[in-house]
């Protein structure tokens, strides 16, 4: 009989203000060290400490797991943010998405509002597709599995990749670039501490920009770049929120190139 597993899922704010979230999926014997490390995280957090936290632990069931390999990674070295959201054109467009809706895509993330989810843009008609703009989509229920984590921190770890950054944000990335319909996703965080974005998609892997904003700007997202001629918004939306998703394998991690480099493949 399978252990039974346990979705944490934390939310912090600061005087009405998002801080931070996160979550994790872990048997139950780990609940408690979770739970305690999430608070931590939430009372030590480079955007201020938060004076609520909300914690909520559900448990799972096995059958509705789904298991999926994550995206590879590839890092491209740019000098300032400029030239990383110039990138981050190049890497959309390499996807499919003409230049100037990939110009508008940065521009959308860039004039957003802080948010809890990420913009949903129909890359058709580049309207966004989300019930609730302040809210956004919320990609939830996804985690690594315990039995690749060591591997996965001794692989991250020779790379200089070992953090908490890195193994979130890549994790998400695999769910998001296998929800139906969608072709790419742009992000760079809201910690104003940590300037690495990254273009993500199920066919081009991870592609990590070492700048896509200023030190010590505070705002940050995601915009998931959706196709609505391939499939329903109703049936992404549901894959993202509500579907199970656990990574199972270690991705493979190419060493970064710079930016004139990465121009010429």
């Amino acid at each position: 009989m399978k252990e039974v597993l346990y979705s944490i899922k934390m939310r912090s704010e600061k005087d009405n203000l998002h801080i931070s979230g996160a979550e994790k999926i872990v048997f139950e014997n780990k609940i408690e060290e979770t739970v305690h490390k999430l608070i931590n995280r939430a009372l030590n957090h480079s955007k201020g400490k938060a004076n609520t936290i909300n914690i909520k632990v559900e448990n799972i069931d096995n059958k509705d797991i789904e298991y999926i390999p994550p995206l590879d990674i590839k890092t491209v070295l740019v000098d300032n943010y400029m030239k990383g959201r110039e990138c981050a054109v190049d890497v959309l467009q390499k996807l499919g998405i003409s230049s100037k809706k990939a110009i508008e895509v940065v521009n959308i993330l860039k004039e957003s509002k802080p948010m809890r989810g990420a913009i949903l843009l129909d890359i058709n008609t580049m309207e966004r597709l989300e019930k609730d703009f302040d809210r956004g989509v919320r990609v939830t229920n996804i985690d690594w599995d315990n039995k690749v984590i060591e591997d996965l921190n001794k692989e991250l770890e020779l790379k200089g990749l070992q953090n908490d950054h890195v193994k979130e944000a890549l994790a998400l990335a695999s769910k998001v670039a296998n929800a139906p319909g969608m072709v790419a996703e742009l992000c760079w965080s809201d910690d104003p501490d940590y300037t690495t974005g990254y273009v993500a998609s199920k066919t081009g892997g991870y592609v990590r920009i070492t700048n896509l904003k200023a030190f010590g700007d505070c705002f940050g997202g995601r915009v998931f770049c959706f196709d609505s001629s391939k499939a329903s918004v109703e049936g992404c939306i549901e894959y993202l929120q509500q579907s199970i998703t656990i990574i199972n394998k270690i991705p493979s991690i190419t060493e970064g190139i710079p930016y004139d480099e990465y121009t010429k493949e």
